[in-house]
């Protein structure tokens, strides 16, 4: 029994132009007019979507950084604190202190508060208060991009004074 070479072949023969056009209709890319039209759908949906995604990104950008300068802030006032509450401390330390924090973030245009005035006479055991205050608009990559009600970031740290015995 003699069996035909075609008869051995699991799929039957496409011509060339059937095969060609049938892989471009499943992988989308057809040069047709519907490869055309998901194309262009393509580019409509990414023009919707594109400012929506890059506002949502500097936003998160933004948010981010905020935070990272509350952050700072807050352990500026706890360096400073640390320096104000040594008996040998003066206003003037504590100040620079927190600024040399500060200006690890890049940040300069910061309200040092040191209560109270004099360090001289707060006694061993009594509170000493350092605080900063921060415009949003001197640390912000974007400045106006949020509408805050809020203008300033502030930190506070409070701590007892050391004895000097």
């Amino acid at each position: 029994m003699k069996v035909s070479r075609n008869r051995l072949r699991s799929t039957p023969r496409r011509s060339g132009v059937a095969f060609s056009h049938r892989r471009d209709r499943l992988s989308g890319h057809g040069s047709g007019r519907h490869g055309l039209r998901r194309a262009g759908a393509a580019a409509v949906e990414f023009a919707l979507i594109a400012p929506l995604m890059m506002t949502f990104t500097f936003g998160l950008v933004e948010l981010g950084r905020l935070m990272l300068v509350k952050e700072s802030a807050v352990q500026a006032t706890r360096e400073g604190a640390r320096e104000a509450i040594r008996p040998s401390a003066d206003r003037s330390a504590v100040i620079e202190r927190v600024n040399a924090e500060l200006s690890l973030m890049s940040v300069n245009d910061a309200t040092v508060v040191v209560s109270p005035s004099s360090l001289d006479s707060v006694e061993p055991g009594g509170m000493v208060t350092v605080s900063v205050s921060i415009p949003l608009s001197a640390v912000s990559w974007v400045p106006g991009y949020f509408d805050f009600e809020a203008t300033t970031i502030v930190a506070e740290t409070t701590m007892r004074r050391e004895s000097t015995n």
